[in-house]
C-alpha cells in the first residue's frame, strides 16, 4: 500500500521538506540522506530557493520499500525492487506513462489516497488530456477489460472512476467567465460520463467556457438545454454501439458544431454536419477549429 499525502487546502498534495518526511515515515534525515545518496531514492522536486522537495510518489517509494525491508528484504534489494517496474498484472500499452502502472498497482490495493495523490501529482506537471490519454485512459480500460477475473474487480473500478472524476474536477478550480460555448452530455442511457469530466476540465483549463450535463441526458432536456443556453458545440457521448442512437442527433437545435464522441458511434449513419471523434485531444481540435482564435 502507497501512502497518503498531506493537502494544500484545495486538496492538492503539497512537495515536502525532508523533515516532514521524517515525521510522515518515521525514518530520520540521515538515513533519508543516505538512500538519496546510495540508491537515488529520495527527493525529486527543489524549491523556488533550490531545496530538495518529496513529492507524494518518492514518499509513496520510501513506504514501500520501508514494508519490503520489514518483510527481510536486503536495503539494496529493496531499493531496486522499488525503483523497477511496478508488479500490476495488467496489460498497459507500451508507451503508457511510468505513472500509470503506480495508478494500477494503487487501484488494484484499492489505496484511495495513494490513487489521487499520484493523479493530483501528473496534473500539477501536465496538461488534462495528457493525464487523461497516457495515464487515466489506459488504466480505467485495462481495469474494464479484467474487472470480472478479479475477486474486487467493481470496487476497483467504481474507486478509480470516482476519483478521477473529483481529481479532474478540481483541476480547474476557477471558472471560466462567460455564456458556455461547449455543451457536453450523454445520450440517454449512457452512464459512464468520466470522459466528458475529463474533456471538461481540459476546455477549462485552455479558457473555453463549458456546461457539463453529464450521464444519461433525456433527449428532450439536452434540446431544451440547448435552445436556452445556445452553446456554439454539442458534444455527445456513447461508448457502446448499442446506446448510440442517431436519432437523438437528429433532433438536436441548429448549432455551430455537433460532435458524436465516443467509440460507439463508429458505424453509425450520422446526420449530415455531424463531426466523430474518439479521443481528448481529437476533442479538443474540432472544438478549437469551431470557435477560432480567442
Amino acid at each position: 500500500m502507497m501512502c497518503a499525502m498531506p493537502a494544500t487546502s484545495g486538496g492538492q498534495p503539497v512537495a515536502l521538506a525532508i523533515s516532514e518526511v521524517a515525521r510522515l515515515t518515521g525514518l530520520t534525515t540521515a538515513t533519508l540522506r543516505v538512500w538519496q545518496r546510495r540508491y537515488g531514492l529520495g527527493a525529486s522536486r527543489s524549491s523556488r530557493g533550490g531545496h530538495r522537495r518529496y513529492s507524494p510518489l518518492d514518499v509513496a517509494r520510501l513506504r514501500a520499500m520501508q514494508q519490503l525491508i520489514a518483510q527481510g528484504l536486503p536495503t539494496a534489494e529493496a531499493a531496486r525492487a522499488v525503483l523497477g517496474p511496478v508488479q500490476h498484472g495488467f496489460d498497459l500499452p507500451p508507451e503508457a506513462d511510468p505513472t500509470a502502472h503506480l495508478l494500477a498497482a494503487a487501484a488494484l490495493d484499492l489505496d484511495g489516497p495513494s490513487c489521487r495523490s499520484l493523479l493530483y501529482e501528473h496534473l500539477a506537471t501536465h496538461p488534462v488530456e495528457r493525464t487523461w490519454e497516457d495515464v487515466l485512459r489506459p488504466v480505467l480500460g485495462a481495469i474494464g477489460d479484467r474487472w470480472s477475473e478479479l475477486p474486487h474487480g467493481i470496487a476497483v473500478e467504481h474507486l478509480l472512476s470516482h476519483i478521477a472524476a473529483a481529481t479532474l474536477e478540481a483541476t480547474v478550480p476557477t471558472a471560466v467567465p462567460g455564456r458556455p460555448a461547449v455543451m457536453l452530455a450523454c445520450v440517454p442511457l449512457e452512464e459512464h460520463d468520466l470522459p466528458l469530466v475529463a474533456l471538461a476540465a481540459a476546455l477549462d483549463q485552455h479558457g473555453i467556457a463549458t456546461t457539463l450535463l453529464g450521464a444519461a441526458t433525456p433527449t428532450g432536456a439536452l434540446v431544451h438545454a440547448i435552445e436556452r443556453g445556445r452553446p456554439a458545440v454539442v458534444m455527445l457521448l456513447a461508448l457502446l454501439p448499442v446506446l448510440a442512437d442517431p436519432g437523438v442527433l437528429a433532433a438536436l437545435p441548429p448549432t455551430d458544431l455537433v460532435v458524436a464522441a465516443g467509440p460507439g458511434w463508429q458505424g453509425s449513419a450520422l446526420p449530415g454536419g455531424v463531426e466523430r471523434v474518439d479521443d481528448l485531444p481529437g476533442a479538443l481540435q474540432l472544438v478549437g477549429e469551431a470557435l477560432g482564435p480567442r
